[in-house]
C-alpha cells in the first residue's frame, strides 16, 4: 500500500489553520483525505497548569496528552486506524468519547504545536505555516471564545495577551523556518491552497 501524503498546517491561535484544513477536505474527493487535529488531545481541565493569577493555561505544549497524540499520529500516517478523543472544550468532568479515524491517501494535520513536536514534524511532506497579523488573530479569538467557550471579553484579552502570544513566540514562531510554504496574505493563501489541492488531487 502506498504511503499517505501528509500535509501539516501550523500557526498561532486563530491564525486560520482549521479554515485551510476544512477547505482542503471539503474540496477533495470523498475518502481521499482524513484530518488529524491536535486539539483533540487536550488534557482535562483538572490537569492543566494555572498561571500566577489562577487562569488555566491551555496554550502550552504540556496541555496535551502528548504520548497518545504522537503515537496516534505515527499510527495514522503509517496506515493504521486510530481511536481519537472527541474534544469538548470546557466540559468537566471531561468527555471520554472516541471516534475512529481511518487511514487515507492524504492526511492533513493541523495544530498550534504541530512543528514543535519533532516526532510529528519529521513525518510531514508539505509543511504550511500561517503567519496572520497579531490583531487579526486577536479579533478572531475573541469572536470564537465568546461563541464557542462562553468567555467574557476581559478574560479573552488576558488569555490571548498573556498565554497565547507568549506561547506563540516561544514554541511556534521559532519553527516558521521549517515550513515549505508560508501564508502571509490572501494572495499567498490562494496560491498555496491551490498548490495543496492539486497535490491532493494528483496523489
Amino acid at each position: 500500500m502506498k504511503s499517505p501524503l501528509v500535509i501539516g498546517i501550523c500557526g498561532g491561535s486563530a491564525s486560520g489553520k482549521t479554515y485551510l484544513k476544512d477547505m482542503l477536505v471539503a474540496n477533495s474527493p470523498k475518502g481521499k483525505v482524513n484530518a488529524f487535529t491536535l486539539d483533540s488531545y487536550y488534557l482535562p481541565r483538572e490537569w492543566q497548569k494555572a498561571d500566577a493569577n489562577g487562569y488555566l493555561n491551555f496554550d502550552l505544549p504540556e496541555a496535551f496528552n502528548t504520548q497518545k497524540m504522537i503515537y496516534d499520529f505515527i499510527d495514522l500516517t503509517s496506515g493504521f486506524s486510530i481511536e481519537q478523543p472527541v474534544y469538548k472544550y470546557n466540559i468537566s468532568p471531561p468527555s471520554i468519547d472516541f471516534k475512529i479515524i481511518e487511514p487515507a491517501p492524504v492526511i492533513i494535520a493541523e495544530g498550534i504545536f504541530l512543528f514543535y513536536f519533532k516526532e510529528m514534524r519529521t513525518r510531514l511532506h508539505e509543511k504550511v505555516f500561517i503567519d496572520a497579523p497579531f490583531e487579526v488573530k486577536r479579533e478572531r479569538r475573541i469572536e470564537r471564545d465568546i461563541r464557542e467557550r462562553g468567555y467574557k471579553i476581559p478574560e479573552i484579552h488576558y488569555r490571548f495577551d498573556n498565554h497565547a502570544q507568549d506561547s506563540y513566540n516561544t514554541y511556534v514562531l521559532p519553527f516558521k523556518s521549517e515550513a515549505d510554504h508560508i501564508i502571509e496574505s490572501q494572495k499567498s493563501f490562494d496560491l498555496i491552497y491551490s498548490h495543496l489541492l492539486n497535490q491532493i488531487l494528483a496523489y
